[in-house]
């Protein structure tokens, strides 16, 4: 038995042994209780047929006589009958032992004297009449002339029928033996599943976990329930843990080879140049040329990375105001158009008048022009467009699509991931970083917004997002 198991096992059967005894003394006593008032109320009974007998004139020995053999071989056998008259001269008495008011010496007995003296309608006192404790039962005459005494000495067929069935003692036994099995067997059921519980702690410290902790057993009980549960939640965070080190080590693993891809281009060209110093002057503003345009990517790169770190940690504090949604997309046409950001893409929106957002205006046009920049290196299509298409419980609702060629159903889920391309050689061939759109994303959902994305009916791209109207 485990140490649990005893700490829960024997207070609870100690608890169980002590409501049984309590109940079981009650219901003995209560049984005594109720055997001495049937004994009771026949000695009143006895006194009360001498009394009417008296009453009604009869022979008071004749009657203690007739008494006795109603009494003979039953519970009352040793019953002992004494009459006395008021100046203490008995008047009847049967076979059995006489109830004596004096002893042998001439003493009176005090607590038969005081019973006969408190009478005034019947009292049943246990007293010592001769040799014996005896239960003895007074009571007077109407007319004060006798009082009778009957009593029962606590021995024979009396204590027998005062005792307690010894068989009682036996249930009691087997009771408390019965519920002790069920309280061991419940206790154990109770402890097993924390038996488990503790297995799986220790195997967590050890490093033993089984790959698949759904293989372990639980008793079918609230208690299992909830072990279950404790159980699938750790796995669930412990998975969920994993997945977020392995998601933070790739995009380490990103951003170290994103970093490293400009940075051995800027070397390459910077040792060109240290190596020959008798390089042509073309050549040399053509490699500084270089040097220039990939710095000026990779100053874009790291600005865009810490921008979406801070957004996915919490790191900025957007302070939100209200944003004029036509206003900010009409600017944002204009220079699409005269800086020809959308390349040969025509770009074309529906946004009413009056359409506000509460958001914030500069990181929102960023999040625009990026899915135009994507829309205008990858899509493959002839034209954007950007449109307000309808408005629920005070959230505006988006869409910014293209009419190209869409990507295929495996790729869409994927498309907010950092890092990620659809095609890496394509995207590398046309500068991209595969953080424009999870930047995006990262912008609409700290603006308490939501993005979603899929294909199109009529082809191309469709990105579905909400803002809180202003």
């Amino acid at each position: 038995m485990s140490r649990l198991h005893r700490k829960l096992f024997f207070p609870i059967v100690g608890v169980l042994w002590v409501i049984i005894g309590i109940t079981i003394c009650y219901f003995v006593k209560h049984e005594q209780n109720r055997q001495r008032q049937n004994l009771e109320n026949r000695l009143l009974n006895v006194n009360n047929t001498v009394i009417d007998a008296y009453e009604r004139g009869e022979d008071l020995r004749n009657t203690v006589d007739f008494i006795q053999l109603f009494t003979d071989k039953t519970t009352l056998d040793p019953l002992r009958i004494t009459v006395y008259n008021k100046n203490g001269e008995m008047v009847a008495d049967n076979p059995g032992e006489t109830i004596k008011l004096y002893d042998t010496d001439g003493k009176p007995n005090p607590g038969i004297l005081k019973l006969i003296d408190d009478n005034e309608d019947t009292r049943v006192r246990d007293l010592l009449a001769g040799d014996d404790i005896n239960m003895i039962c007074s009571k007077k005459s109407a007319d004060g002339e006798i009082y009778t005494l009957a009593a029962l000495p606590y021995q024979g067929e009396v204590v027998s029928f005062l005792s307690i069935d010894p068989a009682i003692w036996i249930v009691v036994i087997l009771l408390g033996i019965f519920t002790s099995v069920l309280a061991f067997v419940g206790v154990a059921a109770v402890c097993r599943n924390v038996y488990v519980l503790r297995d799986f702690a220790n195997n967590i410290a050890n490093d033993t976990l089984p790959e698949d902790v759904s293989d372990i057993t639980f008793s079918n009980d609230e208690l299992g329930d909830v072990s279950k549960q404790l159980m699938r939640l750790y796995s669930e965070k412990i998975t969920a843990e994993q997945e977020k080190i392995n998601h933070e080590r790739q995009i380490s693993m990103n951003i170290s080879h994103e970093l490293m891809t400009p940075i051995s281009i800027i070397k390459g060209y910077v040792d060109s140049i240290v190596e020959n110093p008798d390089m042509p002057g073309e050549m040399r503003e053509n490699f500084m040329q270089r040097i220039q345009q990939t710095i000026d990517r990779l100053t874009h790169l790291v600005k865009d990375i810490g921008l979406v770190m801070k957004l996915t940690e919490g790191g900025i504090k957007l302070e939100k105001s209200e944003v004029d949604m036509h206003d900010l997309v009409t600017r944002m046409a204009g220079d699409i158009e005269l800086g020809h950001i959308a390349d040969s893409l025509k770009f074309s929106y529906d946004i009413p008048e009056g359409c506000k957002v509460k958001g914030h205006e500069s990181l929102l046009t960023n999040a625009l022009l990026n899915l135009v920049y994507n829309a205008a290196k990858y899509s493959g299509g002839t034209m954007i467009s950007f449109n307000l298409i309808g408005e629920k419980d005070g959230m505006y609702t988006f869409t910014f699509a293209d009419n190209g060629e869409g990507v295929s159903p495996e790729h869409l889920s994927r498309l907010f991931d950092l890092f990620y391309r659809v095609d890496s050689g394509r995207a590398r061939k046309n500068g991209g970083s595969g953080l424009g759109l999870p930047l995006v994303r990262r912008i609409i959902k700290a603006m308490d917004g939501d993005v979603t994305v899929d294909n199109a009916p009529t082809g191309g791209l469709r990105f579905t997002f909400t803002l809180p109207k202003a």
